[in-house]
């Protein structure tokens, strides 16, 4: 795992490019996959401009995966993903939430069986 943290700087030069791609398919996917490895150090300066390709996604992609991504990848950068979620993105965040609550009270043992 640390030698995949250690090459992400290599590996984002290489997706880089393709974020300014002509087809929308490979835009997006070298932005979902830019995603995780500007989180290196190094690459954080590099979140600004991955910012402003997810807003292009969020315009135009209808993606849940995607645009999951993307929000939660902007919330955790400190933008204001308020108004850049439209009502199928606000339900699905409320979903994942009443989910992880639910498991917070109940339905799981205190000491497992194993």
């Amino acid at each position: 795992m640390r030698a995949f943290r250690d090459l992400r700087p290599a590996i984002y030069s290489a997706v880089h490019p393709l974020l300014g791609h002509v087809t929308v398919n490979v835009r997006e996917a070298a932005l979902v996959a830019a995603i995780p490895l500007a989180e290196h150090p190094v690459l954080a300066p590099q979140q600004g401009e991955l910012a402003d390709h997810a807003r292009s996604l969020l315009t135009t992609s209808t993606d849940r995966r995607k645009r999951d991504r993307v929000l939660e990848a902007m919330e955790a950068w400190g933008h204001d993903i308020s108004g850049l979620g439209n009502a199928d993105d606000v339900a699905a965040r409320e979903f994942h939430a009443r989910r992880i609550a639910e498991r917070w009270t109940g339905g799981y043992v205190e000491d497992p069986p194993f």
